[in-house]
């Protein structure tokens, strides 16, 4: 009968020792890894720098919107001012030809109560 021997599970085992090769494929390895990080950092830098494009674009776009708002705002205000001064000088001019007429009729009323007067000083002399 033939002894099996025991495993051995490293004990006792050295390493064995790196060949050239072994540091090649290393070295190969790395390099490999070093273009694949400096590839996705282009991607990276390419993917942040079109978001950046595209986000002032839109700010641009809002801009554009919001300064076109003004304008019509402020196109809107102008319109609506220059509708209330005009009703403002109509309505003034309308006081203003009231009060004329008024002013006529305590005219009109004063000069004929000053002619009653002046007649009735003039018969009074005449009479006297």
């Amino acid at each position: 009968m033939t002894a099996i021997p025991a495993p051995d599970h490293g004990r006792g085992r050295t390493a064995p020792p790196r060949s050239i090769s072994d540091l090649g494929v290393l070295v190969e390895t790395e390099a490999r890894l070093d273009r694949a990080l400096a590839a996705a950092h282009a991607t990276a830098t390419a993917a942040v720098a079109a978001a950046s494009q595209r986000a002032d674009a839109a700010i641009a776009t809002v801009d554009g919107e919001i300064e076109h708002a003004r304008a019509r705002i402020a196109a809107e205000i102008a319109t609506a001012t220059a509708a209330q001064c005009r009703a403002l000088a109509e309505q003034a001019h309308g006081q203003a030809a009231r009060f004329d007429a008024m002013r006529g009729d305590a005219l009109d009323a004063i000069a004929m109560a000053l002619a009653r007067r002046l007649a009735a000083i003039a018969l009074d002399e005449v009479a006297a």
